[in-house]
């Protein structure tokens, strides 16, 4: 009589190494480790944010755009942690409110312009994560709220920077 092709021994053997293999997979990160990051810088700091904004941000945005990031258990196995990994760097690339304190005057000006059209016309927070996150999703007046700050934060900026630069009108 001839021995089964896949005996329980082989299959045991099949399954811990998989097992192994998919564990190894969980610390490589192809596209660097967005995990490593500071979480003890404050959000947006030196900008002059109301309560009610900051809220918004730290639910509907923070997690993408900022080293607090609050990693849920799916995003340690790999290969959904490379994709969550390389969402966050790019959100990260893009406006990183941990690092707000250290973008020029210019550069936070162009962060807020284009932060307000995004959030009114419904492209942030992206509709993916909105899968995951529903209670990151942004209701019209959260809307109007981010819109509304980004223009008075754009206009104080630019009242400071022609202050800053006597001759210029």
């Amino acid at each position: 009589m001839q021995k089964p092709r896949w005996d329980s021994r082989r299959i045991g053997v099949f399954v811990v190494t998989a097992f192994l293999f998919l564990f190894a997979l969980a610390f490589v990160h192809p596209f660097g480790n967005a995990k490593v990051a500071n979480p003890a810088r404050p959000l947006m700091a030196s900008a002059q944010v109301e309560h009610s904004v900051l809220d918004v941000m730290q639910r509907s945005c923070q997690n993408c755009h900022s080293e607090q990031t609050v990693w849920p258990l799916y995003s340690r196995m790999a290969p959904i942690s490379w994709l969550i990994e390389k969402d966050v760097q790019d959100g990260r690339s893009h406006w990183n409110m941990s690092n707000w304190d250290r973008y020029s005057s210019d550069e936070r000006q162009d962060i807020l312009s284009q932060i307000g059209p995004m959030v009114r016309n419904r492209k942030m927070p992206l509709p993916q994560y909105l899968l995951l996150h529903s209670e990151a999703k942004l209701s019209d007046a959260d809307v109007e709220l981010l819109y509304q700050w980004t223009r008075r934060e754009r206009k104080r900026l630019r009242a400071e920077a022609s202050s800053a630069s006597p001759g210029t009108k």
